[in-house]
């Protein structure tokens, strides 16, 4: 490609803030046409190199090309508008909200996925770049709900599953929408805040609980933006069987004490959003030695009903496709070990235990199946192949009262 071209494209986008004072060109986004098909090409300045990349994943294409005649051309093309006074950049084009720039870059992003397809976009320049500026727009430090989304969206692309991807898209298609909303509904700002937290000025709402007895059953780290790794915890209410999870940021602070745990919980904030809800433990007292009639109690509680469970877990993913991680507690009425292990309610219905993560933990769930081991109770993450809802499992009780950590 021509560096005279290159150079010519540079000085041109230098130009247009430099020519009226009021701002400078880093990143210009365009659909250029070429033998009938159109590709999204990206032209930037960093460090005073220019970029380019287009929508199929090439920087040296025919779109791109095609793209760099054209701001090119615009340095010495003549203007046929008569003389007069030079309009401002800001009176052009008013400043945009955080708001309306974050749902630009949401917009952006999936297009970049469409266009270059969910087998290429892995290792697409112009997917790379999309998410670089969704973080870049976003606010500071990268929000929990957001960063878990893109943590999730690069694992669903390496082993591209379509339908996990579709699923990812279609959930922030919504948060782009509502954060356009002029005057945005209750459940609008619901959403709002599972993604990016309580926006200055609004109420978020907020369930108060009090005087609760809750068991941590299990934690583990989950894949955020490389600056937001996510530490989740799995609290278990010993009453009512409600799941929460409480999370924390690496290096930020939460409730003390190692899992298994049981809490006194004098205070605590629950937000309204995708289950399990989001939990903030304000006054609490720490056991680190869970007592045998709260394990007992976890068995009491769990669902017994796997009908149940396979509605709600629809119900979640309908209404959060891409916050939403249900986490199921169950009481099986059996496990069947031929081959697929599975477990069954008293009245049949089943829920297929996932053997598909390789982790260590899971692995050792499986051998103290294999050996006859009769579980009281199941926690763990629920996913879906297909129309069939599984349970990874993430922590067991057996009837002897012991608790099993994977």
């Amino acid at each position: 490609m021509s560096t005279r071209l290159r150079d010519a494209a540079i000085r041109h986008l230098r130009s247009l803030g430099a020519a009226t004072g009021e701002g400078a060109i880093r990143r210009l986004t365009m659909d250029i046409e070429f033998e009938g098909r159109v590709e999204m090409v990206t032209l930037s300045l960093r460090d005073g190199e220019l970029q380019c990349v287009s929508s199929d994943a090439r920087n040296d294409g025919p779109h791109v090309l095609a793209a760099l005649q054209f701001v090119a051309g615009m340095e010495t093309r003549e203007d046929s508008s008569p003389p007069g006074t030079l309009v401002s950049i800001a009176a052009q084009s008013p400043e945009k909200s955080p708001a309306s720039e974050l749902a630009d870059a949401l917009d952006d992003l999936l297009t970049a996925i469409t266009r270059i397809g969910v087998d290429k976009a892995q290792h697409a320049p112009s997917v790379d770049a999309a998410l670089e500026r969704l973080i870049g727009v976003a606010p500071k430090p990268t929000p929990s709900g957001l960063g878990r989304f893109i943590g999730r969206l690069q694992q669903a692309l390496r082993s591209a599953e379509i339908r996990r991807v579709a699923r990812l898209l279609e959930g922030a298609s919504q948060l782009a929408d509502t954060l356009r909303a002029v005057t945005p509904t209750p459940e609008a700002e619901q959403r709002i805040g599972a993604w990016l937290g309580a926006r200055p000025g609004a109420m978020p709402e907020v369930e108060l609980l009090y005087d609760r007895t809750m068991v941590e059953v299990g934690r583990e780290w989950l894949l955020g933006t490389e600056r937001a790794s996510l530490e989740r915890r799995y609290l278990i209410d010993t009453h009512s069987g409600s799941i929460y999870r409480e999370e924390r940021l690496r290096n930020a602070n939460a409730s003390l004490g190692p899992c298994p745990r049981q809490l006194q919980v004098g205070l605590a904030e629950v937000e309204s959003g995708p289950n399990p809800r989001r939990i903030r433990v304000l006054q609490y007292e720490v056991e680190p030695d869970v007592p045998a009639e709260s394990w007992d109690r976890l068995h009491q509680v769990a669902s017994q009903s796997f009908v149940e469970v396979t509605e709600e877990y629809r119900r979640t993913l309908q209404a959060s496709p891409s916050l939403s991680e249900p986490f199921a507690l169950i009481a099986p009425f059996r496990i069947e070990r031929d081959g697929v292990f599975k477990a069954f309610d008293a009245e049949g219905h089943q829920l297929v235990l996932d053997r598909s993560e390789r982790r260590g933990a899971v692995l050792a769930f499986y051998e103290l199946l294999a050996r006859g081991i009769e579980p009281s109770w199941l926690a763990g993450r629920l996913t879906d192949a297909g129309t069939t809802v599984c349970l990874t499992p993430f922590a067991m009780g057996t009837f002897d009262g012991k608790y099993t950590r994977l």
